[in-house]
């Protein structure tokens, strides 16, 4: 609902600044008109630095793509774009800017059939906003506080996951990084250490209650369990992190924040750039290490 808001809010200010600022229309050298209005920052935008933005990209009246009301994006600015694309842009902004660029699909229908989603048809018209929120003069300037804005992004999401839990009167535990863990089954044995060659039945879904994926749930159409290397960067962060208080036996649900889980890029339909997850995990098995797999015999020629 906060995005929604932040979404709303985001394109009422472009309004007001369109309407209350003189637009410059242009045309990019490859073709691509966009409406500029200037903020009051100096500080240029040169080849190989690196923009922070917030974008929403809508097809037609419906937005597709938004990062307002989450984290903004970091993108490196090519000496050499490609024609016809948002990348034509960066060099003739400055930081506090705002554009509305405007693309037609037919353009990238006619350039590149193969490459066009079958969501996308002729005729459509992509109407991108950006404003421009910063500029870092290399990768590791924009790295610094692209993990400040996610460690920040992660305390707000921890006090969601907390305040949920105290109303429901969820008892967890903790994890290093700001997942939570219900241990519902002890276990037995000695808890689950790095390296351990663990398997597992899990069911994944949001907090709004929506499954994405499951060992268990016939419907996702992989019954069986699932076996990887403990706390090795095999699994998402507070997936991984629970495992350490998890025996032979045990069952848990484990609250997992977005940033210790998919963040903006879940990779899945079911799943909402950074939406927190929530994990019924149980351990069938653990071995100390990986098994080493068996080498096929070789037959000698004759």
């Amino acid at each position: 609902m906060n995005t929604i808001k932040n979404l709303v809010l985001f394109l009422f200010t472009i309004a007001v600044v369109t309407g209350c600022n003189k637009a410059t229309y242009k045309k990019t050298a490859g073709g691509m008109p966009y409406q500029l209005y200037k903020g009051k920052d100096t500080q240029s935008i040169n080849p190989g630095n690196f923009v922070k933005v917030h974008i929403t990209q809508k097809i037609q009246d419906s937005v597709y793509y938004t990062t307002v009301g989450t984290l903004p994006i970091f993108l490196q600015v090519n000496s050499a774009p490609q024609p016809y694309d948002i990348a034509e842009l960066w060099t003739k902004l400055k930081v506090g800017d705002s554009v509305i660029a405007t693309q037609m699909m037919d353009t990238f229908i006619k350039r590149s059939p193969e490459n066009v989603s079958p969501k996308f048809k002729k005729g459509d018209k992509i109407i991108t906003y950006i404003k421009v929120i910063g500029v870092y003069a290399n990768d590791s300037l924009a790295r610094v506080d692209d993990q400040k804005a996610k460690n920040d992004w992660l305390e707000k999401e921890i006090k969601f996951i907390e305040k949920y839990l105290a109303e429901k009167n969820i008892v967890t535990q903790k994890t290093t990084s700001g997942a939570f863990v219900q241990l519902l089954t002890p276990g037995t044995g000695n808890l689950i250490d790095s390296g351990n060659y663990v398997t597992v039945n899990y069911t994944g879904a949001t907090f709004a209650g929506k499954k994405f994926d499951s060992s268990t749930d016939t419907s996702f159409h992989h019954v069986e369990p699932y076996s990887f290397v403990a706390l090795s960067g095999q699994m998402i962060k507070g997936f991984d992190e629970a495992l350490k208080f998890m025996r032979i036996g045990s069952t848990a649900k484990v609250y997992i924040p977005s940033i210790l889980g998919y963040g903006a890029n879940p990779g899945s339909p079911l799943i909402k750039p950074f939406d927190n997850l929530i994990f019924d995990l149980e351990i069938v098995n653990i071995q100390d290490k990986e098994p080493t797999k068996k080498q096929m015999p070789i037959t000698p020629v004759q």
